[in-house]
């Protein structure tokens, strides 16, 4: 079978997990899986310790691309800069130019190559499955045109909405129209559709209702990467963040709400400290933190590889969650947070899925994002169980066991075989 991912070891972040995950598995389900990627980009986050998780049956082809990350990564290898870090990646203003200028997105440079590969790849191996996965959507786009060019089946997978999200809203009615057009044309063409959660597939069935293809295989953890993961005592009460900041995952609200903590002595600011492991986009979160008067208690740790970056969480107090109003956003290392069975914080939209997720496995404390008041009381408490040694454990429970990356592979299989089957 074809994959087609841009997003892909070994870069990093959460956008490569899901697909990484699925090819790891894949293997022990019958399906031998042959990875369309593009070649080095100028990335914020790159892990190579997840190529090394790729099983041996795995075969990774990776092509050009005229998209502004692969252009950037070729300049800066001519003027001998490679390995520089991409300060407008952390802290950089939007690039809005780009949403006008490329169409389905920035990526569509990667396309031509894409396509004149996976042709070729389907010829040469006799694929009889192509899987392509969005974010970027030009991944959708690609798989489509090799389909009709070979006739072989598609599934298309959605890992984030496409229509109506705020950070990717078109710039114009044009460009609205002509993106639900090519969304409809995709879940028409495709022998089936996944999303990675059911807010996103009920979306998606009420705006195609004439499609009854959409399933869900939801995001997930894996076991593997808890192995031997030691989780600690910190002696300082320690609030653990994995993951990005952005304007869609604000950490403001908290930072004020540390602020208050330690401007009443609720909690001594040598006793606290918010430990963020991972990077920043379009935001500069340590210049945040000073204005809001909390820049002595952030530790930031940067990026680090997956495994090293759970080891951190491993050694929390609490962990936090922080999503966006989009109430489709559900983001994976919820799935992490629950595994590492420690205490949740999560400022997170009320009426939202993660939110009522967060609820129904008794994560303790769901305070909406822009409740200071609320976000304060929860890490008063939290602090109070702190210091009485009697801090509570995370959950993690049969039902959130089914979230386990190799079981939702295994889904995947299963609808591999019924498409090919058919």
């Amino acid at each position: 079978m074809l994959i087609i991912a841009y997003y892909f070891p070994p870069l990093g972040m959460g956008g490569v997990q899901r697909t990484a995950k699925f090819v790891k598995y894949l293997p022990q389900f019958g399906w031998k899986p042959c990875v369309l990627t593009v070649k080095d980009v100028e990335y914020m986050a790159k892990d190579d310790s997840l190529l090394g998780k790729i099983p041996s049956q795995a075969q990774i082809i990776r092509t050009g691309s005229f998209d502004p990350l692969r252009i950037l990564f070729l300049a800066k290898k001519v003027l001998g800069k490679t390995g520089e870090k991409n300060a407008s990646a952390n802290s950089g203003g939007k690039s809005r130019g780009f949403s006008w200028l490329f169409f389905p997105d920035n990526k569509v440079g990667w396309i031509p190559f894409a396509v004149r590969k996976a042709i070729s790849i389907c010829r040469r191996e006799k694929i009889d499955l192509i899987f392509s996965s969005s974010p970027p959507p030009s991944a959708h786009l690609a798989a489509y045109i090799v389909k009709r060019a070979t006739g072989i089946r598609w599934i298309a997978d959605f890992r984030d909405p496409w229509i109506g999200y705020k950070l990717e809203k078109p710039p114009t009615p044009l460009h609205l129209f002509f993106k639900r057009r090519l969304e409809k044309t995709i879940v028409s063409c495709a022998d089936r559709v996944v999303t990675a959660n059911p807010v996103i597939q009920a979306e998606m069935k009420n705006a195609h209702p004439l499609t009854t293809t959409i399933r869900l295989i939801d995001q997930g953890y894996d076991e593997e990467d808890f192995r031997e993961l030691v989780s600690t005592k910190p002696d300082v009460f320690t609030i653990g963040y994995l993951g990005t900041f952005s304007p869609d995952c604000d950490p403001e609200p908290v930072f004020r709400a540390l602020k208050k903590l330690t401007d009443q002595n609720l909690i001594p600011k040598s006793k606290i400290r918010l430990l963020h492991v991972g990077g920043s986009v379009h935001m500069d979160v340590k210049r945040l933190a000073r204005e809001c008067g909390s820049s002595e208690i952030l530790e930031t740790e940067g990026y680090l590889p997956h495994r090293q970056a759970l080891a951190q969480m491993a050694q929390a107090s609490v962990l936090l969650l922080i999503t966006s109003d989009d109430p489709r956003v559900f983001p994976a290392k919820v799935f992490e947070y629950l595994r590492l069975g420690k205490p949740i914080l999560g400022v997170v939209p009320q009426r939202s899925r993660i939110a009522k997720f967060l609820r129904d496995v008794k994560a303790q404390a769901v305070v909406e994002t822009e409740d200071l008041e609320g976000i304060k009381q929860a890490l008063l408490a939290y602090f109070a169980e702190f210091k009485s040694g009697q801090m509570r454990s995370g959950v993690m429970d049969v039902s959130v066991k089914s979230f386990e990356r190799k079981a939702l592979t295994g889904r995947l299989a299963s609808l591999f075989d019924e498409v090919v089957s058919e």
